[in-house]
């Protein structure tokens, strides 16, 4: 009897530690805002122990209530060809950029520093098919033409997204 006891026991520790391994499994996957809600959700409910795992999950993205710990500022660089001579070239560029680089932090869910792994080269590649070296004023006209596409609808979208970021 006391050596069946003892099985269960056994057994039962095994199943919390597969849990506990499943769910951090779990919250490696999710978006930052999928870790911020359920921090929010964990938080609420006093579930100390969940809490603790999200809000290690965080710390160690560097987002939610530790975005920027440890990080450097985060700013677009934009590094125009000298050939560029068209003064209203660097805004349009400017915001088409930035407007890109929401978009991909909307799609990945991320409250991360919108500029990380996107750089203005990439940027220019996407939407112009073309290096930024290669950039020439009659360009504007495109950037223009992106920004107006896109502008509305993902700073809309987007204050939605920071809203949630800064919640934690």
């Amino acid at each position: 009897m006391m050596r069946r006891a003892s099985y269960h026991v056994t057994a039962i520790a095994v199943l919390v530690c597969f849990a506990s391994f499943a769910a951090a499994e779990d919250i490696a996957t999710f978006s930052d805002v999928q870790l911020i809600e359920e921090t929010r959700e964990a938080v609420g409910a006093q579930d100390a122990e969940a809490a603790l795992d999200l809000l290690t999950e965080m710390q160690r993205r560097g987002t939610g209530i530790f975005a920027g710990a440890e990080r450097s500022s985060c700013g677009e660089v934009i590094d125009l060809p000298e050939g560029i001579t068209d003064w209203r070239f660097k805004g349009a560029a400017r915001q088409a950029y930035i407007t890109a680089a929401k978009t991909k932090a909307l799609e990945a869910g991320t409250c991360a520093c919108l500029f990380d792994g996107f750089s203005f080269d990439m940027f220019t590649s996407e939407v112009l098919g073309k290096s930024s070296v290669d950039l020439v004023n009659d360009d504007r006209a495109e950037l223009e033409a992106y920004l107006k596409q896109h502008q509305r609808e993902t700073e809309a979208r987007y204050r939605d997204l920071e809203t949630v970021c800064r919640s934690m």
